[in-house]
């Protein structure tokens, strides 16, 4: 027998793949507790979620950086990379936002390699470990929406299916000061909508409409099984 394997946008920590006979109960248990201590052992970072004491910098707009660089910031950035070391049993980090580990700052990380070409028909470019700092974005607005399942380790335990532009043009700047102007498509321009979102106090299911669905990880797994077995039948 064929294993069916579906591929979960889990943004905002990670994208992975999940085979159709693993439990999922404990895909988000493990995922939970994997990444909980990967970012706990680095003294300095402590994820933050919807049930934490400090989550309410989750709640708060996060504040504008200004360069060059103070001593402090760098050394977050450099905290940060811990990112591409965080692993779970199921995949690997595809976004961080600063407020996920309570600071307050505007920068995100973010990466898509190439392997997720394979997994997602919406993956147009392969980004390695990228720092951004004060990141925006106005959409395309011509390129239109699509819905898609999305998941945030600092909402435990849930899913929902959220609206995001197929097409944004972003701009950022690097470590160096460096300013980035571009466009992102699909799987990225999602990813960076989600990231923003946290740096404006927004969590994914804020931006729920009345035909998305929203439930429990284990459930959602559920119907991104079912849904995928009727593909092959």
């Amino acid at each position: 027998m064929i294993k069916i394997w579906v591929l979960i946008a889990y943004l905002s920590i990670s994208y992975f793949l999940l085979p159709n006979n693993v439990s999922a109960s404990i895909m988000s248990n493990n995922l939970n507790n994997n990444l909980n201590h990967s970012v706990q052992a680095h003294r300095s970072l402590q994820l933050v979620t919807l049930d934490s004491p400090e989550h309410s910098v989750l709640r708060t707009p996060a504040k504008t950086i200004q360069f060059p660089l103070d001593s402090e910031t760098q050394q977050f950035i450099q905290d940060l990379q811990i990112f591409r070391d965080l692993k779970s049993p199921l995949g690997n980090p595809a976004g961080l936002a600063a407020p996920q580990v309570g600071r307050g700052l505007r920068i995100i990380i973010i990466q898509v390699p190439e392997t997720a070409k394979t997994k997602r028909k919406d993956v147009y470019d392969v980004v390695p470990p990228t720092v951004l700092i004060n990141p925006a974005y106005t959409p395309v607005e011509a390129a239109g929406e699509s819905k898609d399942w999305e998941g945030c380790f600092s909402v435990p335990d849930s899913m929902g299916e959220v609206y995001r532009y197929n097409e944004i043009h972003y701009t950022a700047y690097t470590v160096d000061g460096k300013q980035i102007n571009a466009i992102a498509r699909g799987f990225l321009a999602r990813l960076i909508q989600h990231e923003v979102g946290h740096l404006n106090a927004e969590l994914y299911f804020d931006r729920l409409r009345p035909d998305c669905r929203f439930d429990s990880i284990e459930k959602v797994m559920k119907i991104i099984q079912a849904t995928a077995n009727e593909k092959t039948q």
